[in-house]
């Protein structure tokens, strides 16, 4: 016979099969969620620390009280956590699912943002903190044990374990629909739409989920966020809501209590990003003891929470460092902040500088909003916050004491931007000249309000009658203006910008227009213009957009054979943001906006141009036209802007102006005291007549165009 070869498998220890069943009998361990993590969690971050989560050496013991107010002995039924990215505020919720899955079972919602977010979230965290998970002999696949088997316990949105189920989800209807959940976590909470489906908040919709489990006392709410609403929403207005403890820590050299927020930090203000990173410090408002980057484990050493009704003392004086009554409350709610995180302090301080750079280069809070929120941990505060708007007065003031005139060139120009603005019966019109850092100078403003016909001028009616935009090459299109003190100079318009919103009819006549200007007019013998000359604008409604987005192409408003019209949708409240604090600016540096000394006035002795710059203020970071006031110079100087950007990006040394739209080079510099009386510009018959700026020979240089985030 046939000797059998198959090995017949040993039978299983009776001793370890009843040992497991006893040990899955036992009452869990009350352990604290933050010594869950000490025991359990293991981090893996090439180029970054890796290992034991208590062996880090970064100082996080910060997390410790918003990490334990999430246990089930806790008595708060929600934990919020307002901070900056890489502050700790993702690995709190991280370390109560560890702690969760492991010795306090419950079914847990997890919702992020969106599913890209979510799909990211489980296959790059989650996942890695089951398989790096360890026991208390240091075993790795603790948290993997638990799982059940099969398929639909391992799958994106689904996690199953002994005694609970992980759902991870993003907000919409059916999110909230149907499920009940004792517990329930929202990370980036300030991303979440203000009514999801229509049906409410966020929170509130998840709060719903939890009714059955609230009246035994078991529920628990995880919310965090970086705060990007504003102030007063969103995860800050919740964070106010509740206990709302600070980090406060004791001065190394007198043990005065102060809280770790951006503004204790000194650094050089007045070098190279890298100057502010050499020269960081922490500085104790009591006795000015400055703590160097290398005293920050010590420093968070004598840290502790205060939140309202309590009093931060030294330690020296109590042991837990604090007086007071916290407030009673079902809301456990902390701010983090940059110099509690991951980051060092010198990172911060160079950040801080690159910021301040960037905004005196180019007026754009953008990179101080990016650095608030997602550096600090705040909401975004403006730097000229507490400072007056500039008044029609001072930049009356400042008109007067400028040094040339309308209709001229002044020094210092490098191109010229015409920007109209279609209305009913008119075309508002201004030209701007540009100079390196931005710097910009109003050259001509004037209304278009008839059109010649059969001989006789008639009223324009630019939304009903598309014929009428052939005015604007003639009137200005056409148009050079001589240079301040050289007036037999001139320059050429580099790009002319049109507003094309309105009624359909009126965007359907710019789009008509620009395809008239780029194919040209044999009869007239007016030549074709390139389509870089001319730039279709509408502006943008979203306030936290891209500055200038890439631009559309609306198939149905394209002709057959001819260039395509790009439609270019900017950020104006963004805009807008850069242009108040240009306005403010007094001298002649980056951004600065300058007007001629001889702008009209009315009989009253006001200038409508300088009322229509003051149109518009700024109400809870969205700009708002007051009733009834003309803001045309206002929008025409935000088109202006978006040209600018269109062709040149961030680039404040406009190097990428062609040469033909340059001054010419014996243009003069400076003006002469006092200035020199010059022409008026010539009428469009007398164009062809006038000294032009030297072209080069041969082809035109096209101009490169860079497109800002």
């Amino acid at each position: 016979m046939f000797e059998s070869k198959i090995a017949v498998p040993a039978l299983a220890s009776a001793r370890d099969v009843m040992s497991r069943a006893l040990q899955g009998l036992r009452f869990p361990d009350k352990v604290r969620v933050s010594e869950a993590a000490r025991r359990h969690r293991v981090l893996r971050n090439p180029g970054a620390y890796s290992g034991p989560w208590g062996d880090s050496p970064h100082d996080m013991r910060c997390l410790d009280r918003p990490m334990d107010c999430l246990a089930t002995t806790s008595h708060y039924a929600i934990v919020a956590v307002m901070g900056g990215s890489q502050q700790g505020k993702s690995e709190i919720g991280n370390n109560w699912q560890l702690h969760t899955i492991e010795y306090d079972q419950a079914d847990t919602l997890f919702v992020a943002p969106s599913k890209d977010l979510i799909n990211s979230y489980v296959t790059t965290q989650f996942d890695k903190m089951l398989d790096l998970s360890v026991d208390n002999d240091g075993r790795p696949g603790l948290l993997r044990q638990r799982q059940l088997g099969g398929v639909s316990s391992d799958n994106i949105n689904l996690k199953r374990f002994r005694g609970c189920d992980f759902h991870f989800l993003w907000p919409g209807g059916p999110t909230f629909r149907a499920k009940p959940f004792p517990r329930g976590r929202m990370d980036d909470f300030d991303e979440f739409g203000l009514d999801i489906a229509n049906q409410g908040d966020a929170l509130g919709l998840m709060e719903g989920r939890m009714g059955s489990f609230s009246a035994y006392g078991r529920t628990k709410i995880y919310v965090n966020s970086t705060p990007v609403l504003g102030k007063n929403k969103g995860i800050e207005a919740l964070v106010a809501s509740g206990t709302d403890e600070r980090w406060y820590v004791d001065c190394l050299a007198c043990a005065h209590p102060f809280t770790l927020t951006f503004d204790r930090l000194d650094y050089d203000q007045s070098g190279t990003p890298e100057d502010a990173a050499a020269s960081a410090a922490v500085v104790c408002p009591e006795c000015g003891g400055a703590h160097a980057p290398t005293d920050k484990r010590a420093l968070m050493g004598t840290g502790r929470w205060v939140g309202r009704g309590e009093s931060a003392v030294s330690r020296q004086e109590v042991e837990e460092g604090k007086a007071g009554e916290l407030v009673a409350s079902k809301r456990a709610t902390f701010r983090l902040t940059g110099l509690m995180g991951f980051r060092p302090w010198s990172q911060i301080a160079s950040l801080a500088r690159a910021a301040e750079i960037s905004f005196a280069l180019d007026q754009d809070p953008a990179a101080f909003k990016s650095f608030d929120q997602t550096v600090i941990g705040r909401n975004y505060v403006p730097r000229d916050q507490g400072e007056p708007a500039v008044t029609e007065d001072a930049l009356y003031k400042r008109a007067k004491r400028s040094s040339y005139r309308m209709r001229e060139v002044p020094p210092g120009a490098v191109c010229l931007i015409a920007t109209i603005d279609q209305q009913s019966n008119r075309f508002e019109v201004a030209v701007w000249a540009w100079g390196k850092n931005f710097r910009c100078w109003l050259v001509d403003r004037f209304a278009v309000l008839t059109v010649m016909e059969n001989g006789a001028e008639r009223p324009l009616r630019p939304f009903t009658r598309p014929e009428d935009w052939s005015v604007l090459h003639e009137r200005v299109l056409s148009r050079t203006y001589p240079l301040a003190a050289a007036p037999h100079l001139r320059m050429r318009i580099m790009n002319t910008s049109v507003d094309t919103g309105g009624l359909d009819a009126a965007t359907d006549n710019a789009f008509t227009w620009w395809h008239a200007m780029v194919k040209g007019d044999v009869g007239s013998g007016r030549p074709p213009l390139p389509p870089t000359a001319l730039t279709l604008l509408k502006g943008g409604n979203r306030p936290e957009g891209r500055l200038l987005p890439p631009p559309t192409i609306d198939a149905k408003r394209q002709i057959k054979d001819a260039p395509q019209a790009e439609l270019f949708v900017p950020n104006v409240n963004r805009y807008k943001d850069t242009a108040d604090v240009r306005l403010k600016r007094e001298d002649e540096g980056p951004g600065a906006i300058g007007f001629p000394n001889d702008l009209p006035q009315e009989r009253d002795g006001s200038i409508p141009y300088l009322a229509e710059l003051r149109a518009e203020t700024n109400v809870n970071g969205q700009w708002t036209r007051e009733p009834h006031r003309a803001n045309e110079t206002w929008d025409l100087y935000i088109q202006s802007c978006a040209v600018i950007t269109r062709f040149g990006g961030t680039d404040a040394s406009l190097a990428w102006v062609p040469e033909w739209a340059r001054p010419p080079k014996d243009a003069p510099r400076v003006l002469p005291a006092p200035a020199t009386q010059v022409e008026e510009v010539a009428a469009p018959e007398q164009i062809g007549k006038v000294a032009l700026a030297p072209r080069r020979t041969g082809p035109r240089r096209g101009i490169r165009m860079s497109r800002p985030r």
